[in-house]
């Protein structure tokens, strides 16, 4: 009887399948960017986690020893990212965007982890991949965990587009005063709260550290900035700041 069945068995699989190979799980969990599949084939899977056991994922783009941390803004992920991650990595750039916990394909935190906590994380994970300097740049609250994570991480420059001066407990008001790295404070000029914040990060710095402030004209918010009326000038001013300080 069992010879008989193990056809039978096979024959109704066969009728089942529409010729295609079954997709397969990953067996190391969950794969980074399923918001933006097409794009994100573009780059590699990566993942790592956070002290505390926070599973991160990103996708990485590009090589070299220069490397670029993307931290996206609230309510989004790493894809609102990945376009400007593409002009990164064509300029010679390492870049890992991500998914913070709790957003995209990322896990939920795990006990006390902050957001800073994630983006030290994926500056570490770019490290251990051969990035000798790493720049930290992100999108309001991505923006506001890049200035606190700079606290620890020791970036050679970081960039804020939008960011906040407190966001889920962490506050890039009292990170701005002890920077060491070079800083760019981007925000629309109608984007309120940001442009005030940003007005008064590049006030609090530290005067032995080059930084500067720049407010486009128009309301557009993060990640925005780089496709809104003013976004020549502000992709201009973030090449020109890192060809400064952070050439690849």
């Amino acid at each position: 009887m069992r010879r008989t069945l193990v056809p039978l068995l096979a024959l109704l699989l066969a009728a089942c399948s529409d010729g295609s190979p079954a997709p397969e799980p990953s067996p190391d969990g969950p794969r980074a960017g399923s918001g933006c599949a097409d794009i994100a084939s573009h780059g590699k899977q990566a993942r790592f986690a956070t002290p505390a056991g926070t599973r991160l994922v990103g996708i990485e783009l590009g090589a070299g020893p220069k490397g670029v941390v993307l931290a996206h803004q609230n309510a989004s992920n790493l894809c609102e990212w990945l376009p400007y991650g593409e002009r990164l990595a064509g300029r010679g750039y390492h870049v890992l965007a991500f998914d913070f916990g709790g957003d995209g394909d990322s896990d939920a935190h795990r006990g006390d982890d902050r957001l800073d906590d994630d983006v030290a994380a994926a500056a570490a994970h770019l490290r251990a991949n051969g990035v000798t300097a790493v720049v930290l740049m992100g999108a309001s609250k991505g923006g506001t965990a890049s200035l606190a994570a700079a606290v620890t991480v020791a970036p050679v420059a970081v960039v804020t587009l939008s960011a906040p001066k407190l966001f889920a407990g962490v506050s890039a008001a009292d990170a701005v005063p002890q920077l060491t790295a070079p800083a760019l404070f981007l925000a629309g000029e109608s984007d309120h709260p940001f442009a005030e914040a940003a007005q008064e990060f590049d006030a609090t710095a530290p005067k032995t550290v080059a930084h500067q402030v720049f407010l486009p004209i128009g309301g557009e918010h993060g990640t925005g900035l780089l496709g809104g009326g003013q976004a020549k000038k502000v992709n201009d001013l973030i090449d020109a700041f890192l060809q400064q300080h952070a050439p690849a």
